[in-house]
């Protein structure tokens, strides 16, 4: 019978470059990354960036960014909103941050607004009550399954 894994290192075995040390060949280490230096994209906390989506961001802290509608509402109502909430344009134009023209709805509410295309560009009145609808079909629903 022939052994398998040749390759494989069994327990107690030591390896072949233990104790050996590296040294990097060329010029790679006076082109390497120094201690403090920040890559060329780096942004300073509070940077408002935009994305693709048309969604726009802003930076809190190191690697933690948050929706600047999101950002505007809490700063604004001087709450914290729940990971089930989210904020939505009343007039649909994503670079409106007027405090009158953010909303919080929950997701549940979201979905039913997308799917009954509730919400409607340009008219905030109208996207109101789609949203008031919205919640009454919400309503409904858990009222009957209580039933």
């Amino acid at each position: 019978m022939t052994q398998r894994n040749k390759g494989c290192f069994k327990k107690g075995m030591t390896p072949w470059n233990k104790g050996k040390h590296y040294d990097p060949g060329g010029r790679s280490v006076e082109t390497q990354f120094k201690k403090g230096l920040k890559p060329p994209k780096y942004q300073e906390i509070g940077t408002i960036v935009k994305h693709k989506d048309g969604y726009t961001y802003i930076k809190l802290a190191e690697h933690k960014w948050q929706l600047y509608q999101r950002y505007i509402w809490e700063k604004y109502h001087h709450k914290k909103l729940k990971r089930s909430q989210t904020v939505l344009f009343l007039d649909g134009n994503r670079n409106n941050f007027a405090p009158d023209n953010l909303m919080t709805i929950s997701r549940k509410e979201l979905a039913i607004i997308n799917h009954e295309k509730l919400l409607t560009k340009g008219s905030s009145d109208l996207s109101r009550t789609g949203i008031l609808i919205a919640k009454l079909k919400l309503k409904t629903r858990r009222r009957i399954k209580n039933d």
